[in-house]
C-alpha cells in the first residue's frame, strides 16, 4: 500500500464529508425558502411550507404542510395540501436538470379558512383584469339597500355631479382621447416618411415602363421590380404596426365610454341608498347579493390560468426557433433521450372537498407534462380530477395547456354537483342573509388564447333556506319575506373579449325576485322620488357626454382613417410591383417569346 498517498486521500474524504455536511445542514432550508419566494411571486399572496426534505441517494423531495393563500380572499387558502412526494431522476439531476418521473400530492383542499390574513405586506396593485372583474361583478361602494329610516324629500336636488363616477369616467375618456390626438400628431413624421418612401418606390415602378426592351433590359427591370416589392413589404409592416397601436389606443377610449355607461346606473343606485331609497334594479340587487363572491372566485381562477399560460409562453419563446430549411445553417439534433431542463412527467393527486354534515367529497386525478421546454417535450400539460360521494355529489375538472402550440392556449372545463351551501352568506348585514341549508351544482368552461378570453359559468342552488339579515326601512319586511320564500336560484357569469376590454355578463333570478317584492312594497311617493333622482343623474350624464363627444367621436376618423388609406395605397403599389416582377405587360410578352 506504499503507492497510496494518504494525504491526498484524507483531503478528498474530508472535502466530501464537508460537502455532505453543508448539503445536509443548509440545502433543505435554502430550498424551502426558494420555493416559498417563487410561490408567493406566482400567487401574489403568502405561501407557507411546514417542511422540505431531500434524500439525494433515493432521489426524492418531500414537502409537508403547504398552504397557498388566495389573493382575492386573503382569509382563505386558494389551495393547500398535507404532503407532496417527488421522485426525480438522479442521473438527470447530475446534469443540472430537474426531471420528475413520478409524484404524489395528498390532502388537497381548496378555499379553507385561515387563522391569519394571507395578504403580502407589499402586495402589488390589482391587475387590469382583476379591476375589470371587480368593477363588473362586485357591488358599488355605496350600493343601494333596503335600509333607511328617513327618506330625503329633496334627494334629486342634492345630487353632486363632482361625485358621480360615471362623469369622472367620461372625463377620463376625454383626456385620453386628447392625449391620443397629440401623440399621433407627434408621430406624423413616421407616417409622412412612409408616404415619401412609397412615393419614391412608385416613381421607380413608373420608370420601369420606360427604357429598352431587350431580354437583358427586361431581366433588369424584373430585378428592380422585385427589389421594389421588398421595400413595399417593409413599408406595409411599418404601416401595420402603426395601425395596430392606433386600434389598441382607440379601444381604450371606447372601453372608458362603455364603463361610463355602466357606472351611470351604479351612480343612481348609490344615490338611492344615500337618500334612503331602495334599488328596484334586479342587476344591482344581483351584484349586491352575489357579486363579491363571484368576483373573488373568478379572479382566482383567471389569475392562475393566465399565470400558467404566460409561463408556458415565456418558456416557449426562450427556445431558439429551428433554422429554416435551405437557409444554410447548421442544425443540431438532440441526442436520443434528451430531457428538458424541467419536466414533471406525472403526478398523482388526491384530496377532498368539504361536504358539511354529509362528509367530505374525495377526489383523485393526475397532472402530466409540465415542462420548461414545450417544443422539445412535444405534448400538452393535462390535469384531470374526478370524484363521487353519497347523495349524488360529484366533481370533474379537466384542464389542458397547449404549450407547444403557437400561440399558447389554455382551457379548463369543470362540473360539480351536491356542493353544500349551509353557512354561506348572501349580500351583507343590511341586505342579505345566511343560507341555513341547500346544495349547489356548478358547471363551466374557460379558455384563453393570446389576450382573448371566452367562457361561461353556471351555478344552480336547490333545497335552499335563507335566514334574512336584520334590516329596516320601507322595503325591509318585503325583502325578508322574499328571501324566506327562496328555495332555489341560479346565477350565470359570461366572459369574452380581450383583457383590456373584457365583456362580463352577470345575471341571477334571485335579484329579479327581490326587485319584484320591493316594487310591491313601495308607495307612489317613493316611486316618484326614485324617478326624479334617476332623471337627474341621466340629465347630468347626457350633458357631460355632449361635452366629451367632440373629442372622442371623431377620433377614429382622424387617427385611424389616414392610416387605413395609406395601407390601401401600399396594397395597390405592391400589386403593381408583383405584376412587374413577374414580367407583366410588354415585358411578359417578350419573356414568353424568349422561352417558346
Amino acid at each position: 500500500m506504499s503507492w497510496l498517498k494518504k494525504g491526498p486521500l484524507f483531503s478528498l474524504l474530508g472535502g466530501g464529508l464537508l460537502l455532505w455536511l453543508l448539503v445536509w445542514a443548509f440545502f433543505d432550508p435554502l430550498l424551502k425558502r426558494g420555493l416559498i419566494a417563487a410561490g408567493q411571486s406566482a400567487a401574489g399572496a403568502k405561501v407557507e411550507i411546514a417542511s422540505a426534505r431531500t434524500q439525494w441517494l433515493a432521489g426524492t423531495l418531500e414537502l409537508d404542510g403547504v398552504a397557498v393563500a388566495d389573493r382575492s380572499a386573503p382569509m382563505k387558502n386558494a389551495v393547500q395540501f398535507s404532503r407532496a412526494l417527488f421522485q426525480f431522476d438522479v442521473g438527470q439531476a447530475l446534469r443540472g436538470k430537474a426531471v420528475i418521473r413520478r409524484a404524489s400530492v395528498t390532502g388537497l383542499r381548496f378555499g379553507v379558512a385561515r387563522a391569519t390574513s394571507g395578504a403580502l405586506p407589499k402586495a402589488g396593485p390589482p391587475s387590469a383584469l382583476e379591476k375589470r372583474i371587480k368593477d363588473s361583478l362586485a357591488p358599488a361602494g355605496a350600493a343601494a339597500a333596503a335600509a333607511a329610516g328617513g327618506v330625503k324629500a329633496n334627494a334629486a336636488a342634492q345630487v353632486d355631479a363632482a361625485k358621480l363616477q360615471s362623469l369622472k369616467k367620461l372625463d377620463e375618456a376625454k383626456v385620453r382621447a386628447e392625449e391620443i390626438q397629440k401623440e399621433w400628431a407627434g408621430k406624423a413624421g413616421e407616417t409622412k416618411a412612409i408616404a415619401d418612401e412609397a412615393k419614391a418606390v412608385g416613381e421607380e415602378l413608373k420608370a420601369l415602363g420606360r427604357g429598352g426592351s431587350s431580354p437583358a433590359d427586361i431581366l433588369a427591370k424584373i430585378a428592380k421590380a422585385q427589389d421594389a416589392q421588398k421595400k413595399i413589404k417593409e413599408l406595409i409592416a411599418r404601416s401595420d404596426a402603426q395601425r395596430a397601436l392606433a386600434r389598441r389606443e382607440l379601444a381604450e377610449v371606447q372601453d372608458d365610454l362603455k364603463r361610463a355607461g355602466e357606472l351611470r346606473r351604479q351612480d343612481a343606485s348609490s344615490l338611492l341608498a344615500q337618500a334612503g331609497l331602495p334599488s328596484l334594479d334586479s342587476a344591482d340587487l344581483t351584484r349586491r347579493l352575489l357579486g363579491d363572491a363571484a368576483a373573488a372566485r373568478l379572479n382566482t381562477a383567471l389569475r392562475w390560468l393566465r399565470w400558467a399560460k404566460e409561463k408556458a409562453a415565456a418558456r416557449k419563446a426562450a427556445v431558439p426557433p429551428q433554422p429554416k430549411r435551405g437557409a444554410g445553417a447548421d442544425i443540431e439534433f438532440p441526442e436520443p433521450g434528451t430531457m428538458p431542463q424541467f419536466l414533471l412527467e406525472q403526478a398523482e393527486l388526491s384530496g377532498s372537498l368539504d361536504g358539511g354534515a354529509q362528509g367530505p367529497l374525495d377526489f383523485k386525478g393526475t397532472l402530466r407534462g409540465v415542462t420548461s421546454n414545450p417544443t422539445l417535450y412535444g405534448k400538452p400539460a393535462v390535469l384531470d380530477l374526478s370524484g363521487t360521494a353519497s347523495g349524488g355529489r360529484s366533481l370533474t375538472v379537466t384542464a389542458r395547456l397547449d404549450q407547444q402550440d403557437d400561440p399558447v392556449a389554455i382551457g379548463v372545463s369543470f362540473s360539480a354537483a351536491g356542493l353544500p351551501l349551509a353557512g354561506a352568506t348572501l349580500g351583507d348585514a343590511s341586505l342579505g342573509g345566511t343560507l341555513a341549508r341547500g346544495t349547489a351544482s356548478a358547471s363551466g368552461r374557460l379558455k384563453s388564447v393570446r389576450d382573448e378570453w371566452d367562457g361561461q359559468v353556471l351555478v344552480r342552488a336547490s333545497g335552499v333556506r335563507v335566514e334574512p339579515a336584520a334590516g329596516s326601512g320601507p322595503a325591509a319586511a318585503a325583502v325578508a319575506a322574499a328571501l324566506k320564500s327562496v328555495d332555489s336560484f341560479q346565477a350565470k357569469v359570461g366572459i369574452s373579449g380581450r383583457e383590456n376590454a373584457l365583456n362580463l355578463s352577470f345575471s341571477s333570478n334571485l335579484g329579479e325576485l327581490l326587485a319584484g317584492a320591493m316594487r310591491k312594497s313601495l308607495s307612489a311617493g317613493l316611486d316618484s322620488q326614485r324617478a326624479a333622482l334617476q332623471a337627474k343623474v341621466d340629465a347630468l350624464y347626457q350633458d357631460k357626454l355632449k361635452a366629451v363627444s367632440p373629442a372622442t367621436g371623431g377620433l377614429s376618423a382622424s387617427v385611424l382613417g389616414p392610416l387605413d388609406a395609406q395601407r390601401a395605397g401600399l396594397d395597390k403599389l405592391l400589386k403593381d410591383a408583383l405584376g412587374k416582377s413577374a414580367g407583366g405587360g410588354k415585358e411578359n410578352d417578350l419573356l414568353k417569346g424568349l422561352f417558346r
